[in-house]
């Protein structure tokens, strides 16, 4: 009886701190999880009032503030339960004495721009606005926010690592003691099956609120793994490129130093000249050195080629993209006009949609994309019959333009290489460097769309271009409403 009192009381003292143990933890579990909901709460609110302070003073409807003034009760409210929260967290503490101000600021800012907007001022607004002091106060707070996001989902990992040990510690315990004393099974038995129960709903908590996280991760993972594909293809081509015209230039600056041994020795030879030595002068002055200069200003000159295309690309990536209703039927007909010398020369016809929507995005890159597009289309028309170029339209909860050719097509296999910067199919017998494609696609991902070709050699080509009907613009990125 003293042993198995003893082993009871060692399998109690065990349980109970376990329990304790446990119950400490779950608690930091709960807290880690407000105090990340809360942190993701406030961020919501704030891109939330961004958004209707944006709304405002694109439309000047007051319904669009709803969102802003839903954003501004929730702010107080939520940063003060947070900093209820981390007063047990010295490094938390700085970060929401940090994070306050910041929204204070921002939420004056967004008040600023909104009573200016309201007093008819919307011209002072739009200027508050384009300083992008509000942008710096976002960026800031964004930057502190998910930082304590990120440190309250380890914290949550921890802490659950922590409650699977002690789940199976505590089992183990339970499994001894219950094999050494029958008597107490069934207190002991009870005691650990309510505190795993216990630690089986946390756990499913935890698992349920991180599955939307996970799926947010692999999205995120999918994203980065495409752009660093882009990016490494990207190099090759450069380098591969830039390379060709660098080797030419080594080869004949070779040229020129051979050329210039035989000028030298015949200066040298002076009034002894030699027969050899006047032809092989001659040969230099009037082949080989000449013929050296004009490869290596040829080749100097597409390396600028090249390294000017990268720049253009590299700038219109910059630029800042400037949101308006822009009517689709309208750009057409513009871009139509704009090559009708070159259609009516090759004899060919155009085929515009009767119909096109008017959408919200950036009118400039749409007028680069469709340009680009109509020109390619003019320039490989076939001559073996009358051109004809057509572009269609179709709704559905995005925008589909088709741009389609009756021309020389396009082989199957350099369906994606045409998109490729420095890169063209078929025969080179037309102009360009093959960077058009290549800035159409760009341009047409940074509008929160995606561009693809259908396309058989002899049969013309069908360049799809899909874009959402209104583009959202954010502080970190361009997409679709």
């Amino acid at each position: 009886m003293l042993a198995g009192v003893a082993v009871l009381l060692v399998i109690v003292g065990t349980s109970v701190w376990l329990a304790s143990r446990t119950r400490d933890q779950a608690e930091e579990v709960a807290r880690a999880r407000d105090m990340r909901t809360l942190s993701s709460n406030i961020l919501t609110s704030l891109l939330d009032a961004e958004t209707g302070q944006r709304g405002f003073l694109l439309t000047d409807v007051e319904r669009y503030l709803q969102p802003y003034e839903d954003a501004k009760g929730r702010l107080s409210t939520d940063l003060e339960h947070l900093r209820i929260l981390v007063t047990r967290d010295p490094g938390a503490s700085r970060s929401i004495e940090r994070l306050t101000p910041l929204v204070n600021a921002k939420l004056a800012e967004l008040a600023e721009t909104i009573a200016l907007a309201k007093a008819g001022r919307r011209g002072t607004a739009f200027e508050v606005v384009n300083t992008d002091r509000g942008k710096g106060l976002m960026d800031e707070a964004r930057r502190i926010l998910e930082e304590l996001i990120a440190a309250n989902e380890a914290r949550v990992a921890s802490r659950m690592a922590y409650l699977d040990s002690a789940a199976k510690m505590l089992t183990l315990v339970t499994l001894a003691g219950g094999s050494l004393i029958v008597i107490f099974a069934a207190g002991a038995f009870w005691t650990v099956l309510r505190y795993a129960r216990e630690l089986v709903n946390a756990r499913h908590q935890v698992e349920t609120l991180n599955v939307g996280l996970e799926r947010r991760v692999a999205e995120r993972t999918s994203a980065l793994a495409r752009a660093n594909d882009e990016i490494q293809r990207f190099a090759y081509i450069v380098s591969h490129d830039l390379r060709a015209p660098l080797v030419n230039i080594m080869g004949f600056t070779k040229e020129l130093e051979v050329g210039t041994a035989a000028l030298q020795k015949f200066v040298a030879a002076g009034s002894a000249e030699t027969a050899d030595l006047t032809e092989a002068a001659q040969t230099a002055a009037n082949d080989d050195l000449p013929e050296a200069v004009r490869f290596i200003r040829a080749s100097t000159a597409k390396t600028d080629t090249l390294i000017n295309a990268i720049l253009k690309m590299s700038r219109e990536g910059r630029r800042e993209l400037n949101l308006e209703p822009v009517d689709l039927e309208k750009l057409f007909a513009s871009t139509a006009a704009s090559v009708r010398h070159q259609v009516d020369e090759a004899g060919a016809r155009f085929e515009l949609a009767a119909r096109a929507p008017t959408i919200v995005s950036d009118r400039v890159a749409l007028e680069q994309i469709f340009g680009n597009l109509v020109d390619n289309a003019v320039k490989y028309l076939s001559p073996d019959r009358p051109g004809v170029i057509k572009v269609q339209v179709k709704e559905t909860d995005r925008v589909q333009i088709t741009v389609t050719d009756n021309g020389r097509g396009i082989a199957p296999q350099d369906h994606e290489r045409i998109f490729e910067l420095f890169r063209r199919s078929g025969a080179q017998d037309r102009p360009g460097e093959g960077i058009g494609l290549a800035h159409v696609r760009a341009l047409v991902r940074r509008l929160g769309g995606d561009i693809t070709v259908q396309s058989q050699l002899g049969e013309g080509a069908a360049f799809q271009v899909s874009l959402p009907k209104s583009l959202v613009l954010t502080n970190e990125s361009y997409g679709p409403s």
